[in-house]
This record gives structure tokens, C-alpha cells and sequence, in this order.
């Protein structure tokens, strides 16, 4: 079972990146070379519309993992795959929208 058990309205975003390195030569001959070893993974997560209290728990659960710096397991619910991921920001905020009900987005990025 994954560390992050809360479950988002929706992704927003399952984003792949490759860091290329490019060198251009004197004679305009240009090369490329993979940077990283395998790809990176993005995710960005909704949750819209939930209480004070699961917001509250969501970054107690940020503030253990001091932001960014400690990694936890996440399943993706678009291949049912459970990834060791970080936050992607040292920074969580939520919006007040209404009596009881928040916002706010994770991004979360593959380790």
C-alpha cells in the first residue's frame, strides 16, 4: 500500500522528460547525448473540494516529508502503478473556496 493514500479528483497532467545535452561544433556539426539515464516522471494532482480536515492532513502528511526532500510511494491510478516519488515544490498551499471546502494541486515528480 502506498504512503499517499489520498486519492485525486483527476490527473491533471502524466508528463515524461528526457535532459538532452547538445554540443555544437566549430564545423556546425551538432551532437546529442542523454543526460539522464531514463525518463522523468511528472504528475500533477487535483483535489478539489474537500474538507478542511482531509487538506489539513494532506500537509501534515507534506510537512513529515519536509517538503520535497524525503521520498514515498504513490499509485498512479492511470496504470495502477505504485512509484517512489517526491514533491516536486518545497512549498504546499490550499485555497479556502468555501464553508468547509478547498483546493489545491501536488505535482509530483518520480525518484
Amino acid at each position: 500500500m502506498s504512503d499517499f493514500t489520498w486519492i485525486p479528483d483527476y490527473t491533471i497532467a502524466n508528463d515524461t522528460e528526457f535532459k538532452t545535452q547538445e554540443s555544437e561544433f566549430e564545423n556546425g556539426v551538432k551532437q546529442y547525448r542523454p543526460v539522464w539515464s531514463s525518463a522523468r516522471r511528472w504528475w500533477k494532482l487535483s483535489f478539489l473540494k474537500r474538507t478542511l480536515t482531509e487538506m489539513q492532513e494532506i500537509q501534515a502528511f507534506f510537512e513529515t516529508k519536509l517538503g520535497k526532500a524525503t521520498s514515498f510511494t504513490f499509485t498512479c491510478s492511470l496504470d495502477d502503478t505504485e512509484y517512489t516519488v517526491r514533491f516536486a515544490k518545497d512549498k504546499f498551499s490550499y485555497d479556502y473556496t468555501a464553508y468547509d471546502q478547498c483546493d489545491t494541486e501536488i505535482q509530483l515528480v518520480k525518484d
